[in-house]
């Protein structure tokens, strides 16, 4: 309980400071934007890298917990799919939508805090593990679907190259894969390059967790709340049961990496979701609307989640 009231409470309150700041115009969007970018581009990459080159990899790269979680994530987004087509009747490209709103979330920002809070730098090796299979599979499945349903780019070298492009310009995946590399080969990490995490880490949660909440101000709440309903339902509920299904199907897997992939898979919708929707036009009121409810929910959900996996003593 004393880790829900100082980890989990703590980061909505900063969530919604950020709200708060960009609906009264103390942010506008430009300034959102920039902060955002400070965060996703340049803070994060860096803390990744640096906490991957100088995690154990070799010896704790478990290829069981990685199928585990990315069969979780498929079956949570075929259930989102399906829910989509054959109860809410919903068009292919909302379906898409819609897979992609139960299977991902702030697995980077939120998943990040909660984890060092409850296991320390040993949870870095398993989230950005969690954050490859969400931005490797997950994301490029979805944005395949909605190119194949948008028709403007017919090519399937064309639709190839657009889920590249979401996954390897993206600074996240890069600087991931760059820090497991290290890790592997025992690259020596320059002491400039230790300095500069060290001056930026402290205020890398904070910036990020803020800068969700100013970006959920501009979403809005949607008529069709069934659907709306199920998302945030699917995200919150469904994905975590599956990823503790699968994980028990593989009992060697360490109880600590199973609990924060079972953290991760409960967090709310990203706010790329709704970016995703906004860029094909398809389902985006019921993006955001579902976005905003299962961050209201997931204040009840996480909190839960924390007080159950907060190790003993």
């Amino acid at each position: 309980m004393i880790l829900v009231l100082t980890v989990t409470i703590p980061i909505f309150v900063v969530i919604l400071a950020g709200y708060i700041s960009a609906k009264r115009g103390i942010m506008g969007k430009e300034s959102i934007k920039a902060f955002t970018s400070f965060v996703f581009y340049f803070c994060l990459p860096l803390l990744l890298f640096r906490n991957l080159a100088n995690a154990p990899v070799a010896e704790q790269l478990r290829g069981d917990y990685v199928l585990a979680y990315l069969l979780a994530g498929l079956v949570s987004f075929a259930v989102g799919y399906a829910v989509a087509r054959w109860i809410f009747k919903c068009s292919a490209a909302e379906q898409a939508v819609q897979g992609l709103a139960v299977s991902f979330g702030h697995t980077v920002f939120m998943t990040i805090p909660i984890g060092f809070a409850l296991y320390g730098e040993a949870s870095v090796l398993p989230i950005a593990l969690l954050v490859t299979i969400e931005m490797a599979f997950i994301v490029p499945l979805a944005i395949v679907l909605l190119e194949i349903q948008s028709g403007e780019r017919s090519s399937l070298l064309a639709v190839a190259g657009t889920a590249f492009r979401a996954v390897f310009f993206n600074p996240i995946v890069p600087s991931i894969l760059l820090g497991l590399a290290a890790a592997m080969l025992e690259v020596k990490i320059p002491t400039i390059l230790n300095g500069l995490v060290n001056l930026v880490q402290g205020a890398t949660v904070p910036c990020a967790l803020f800068a969700i909440g100013a970006s959920l101000a501009g979403l809005s709440f949607s008529e069709r709340m069934g659907e709306t309903g199920f998302m945030a339902a699917g995200k919150l509920l469904l994905y975590p049961f599956l990823v503790f299904v699968f994980m028990s199907g593989f009992p060697d897997i360490p109880v600590e990496w199973r609990n924060i992939a079972i953290i991760a898979a409960a967090t709310p919708l990203g706010v790329s979701v709704y970016l995703v929707a906004s860029t094909y036009d398809t389902y985006v009121n019921q993006a955001s609307a579902s976005t905003l409810v299962s961050m209201l929910f997931a204040v009840v959900t996480l909190s839960i989640l924390v007080a159950l996996f907060s190790p003993v003593g």
